[in-house]
């Protein structure tokens, strides 16, 4: 299994509220899910960070870390070749400019992470 996971920061002028109000709004999670079945991703995940002040400090100061991420994304697919023929389709590619131009509105995507990963 083959999944790409997106960790994000929201940008310095979003506050956690509002980063909250665009991961939650129906247009992101139905363009979400039209990368879903474009793509033939098996399975996807958007995921709000909780916010636990207390214990989140803690972590950062234990470990020496930066904030935590604000939200993750993930999308799953069976394997190496469907996930490279659908992103290098015109369709995927339009989706995935398309979750771009939305997602400036609230990510900063320099402090913000993407990778893909293999599930054993």
């Amino acid at each position: 299994m083959i999944r790409f996971i997106n960790c994000f920061r929201r940008r310095a002028d979003v506050s956690p509220e509002e980063f909250r109000r665009h991961w939650s709004d129906p247009q992101f999670a139905a363009l979400v899910e039209r990368i879903v079945k474009a793509t033939g991703a098996k399975r996807s995940t958007r995921n709000l960070s909780l916010q636990l002040p207390d214990i989140n400090e803690r972590l950062m100061q234990e470990r020496g870390q930066e904030e935590p991420f604000d939200a993750v994304l993930e999308y799953w697919w069976d394997n190496a070749r469907d996930l490279m023929a659908a992103l290098g389709s015109p369709e995927g590619e339009k989706l995935l400019a398309e979750m771009r131009r939305l997602q400036e509105s609230f990510v900063d995507f320099p402090r913000s992470r993407a990778f893909f990963t293999e599930a054993n």
